[in-house]
């Protein structure tokens, strides 16, 4: 992981640890206190987005499979959820606070890559998959 300072070209901070994955694709909470990164081993990883770099390892959310895509992360608006897609085709919901998973379905016939909340409705969610179909879920 490279942590850039803004409008700075050279990384601030690279974090490598024998046992990390590859995280293709990372979410920032909508408190901008956390972020959040799909590893590559099939978890959601969670670090500190204030002052010091620390990765929360009481924050990780698993259940899903993903190695191999980079499938997407969204929080709710108010920050309480957070979504993920997987490479099966379904959605999973986990409360933020809790780490718990508390739905998952099979949105799509191809792995689910990008998953966003509505900003004004927080109780629709948008996916996007690889069999070319955006779904609106309420």
């Amino acid at each position: 992981v490279f942590i850039w300072e803004y409008n700075i070209p050279v990384p601030a901070k690279y974090i490598s640890e024998p046992h990390m994955n590859a995280i293709p694709h990372v979410e920032l909470h909508p408190s901008t206190n956390f972020w959040c990164g799909q590893s590559l081993n099939n978890q959601v990883v969670t670090y500190q987005a204030r002052d010091k770099l620390k990765q929360l390892r009481k924050k990780t959310f698993t259940g899903h499979l993903c190695s191999g895509y980079a499938c997407g992360l969204g929080f709710a608006p108010n920050g309480r959820y957070l979504a993920s897609g997987d490479a099966e085709g379904r959605v999973f919901v986990w409360d933020f606070k809790s780490t718990r998973m508390l739905r998952k379905w099979h949105a799509h016939d191809a792995a689910c890559l990008a998953v966003q909340w509505h900003p004004i409705e927080p109780s629709w969610l948008i996916t996007a998959g690889w069999d070319g179909l955006l779904k609106l879920w309420d």
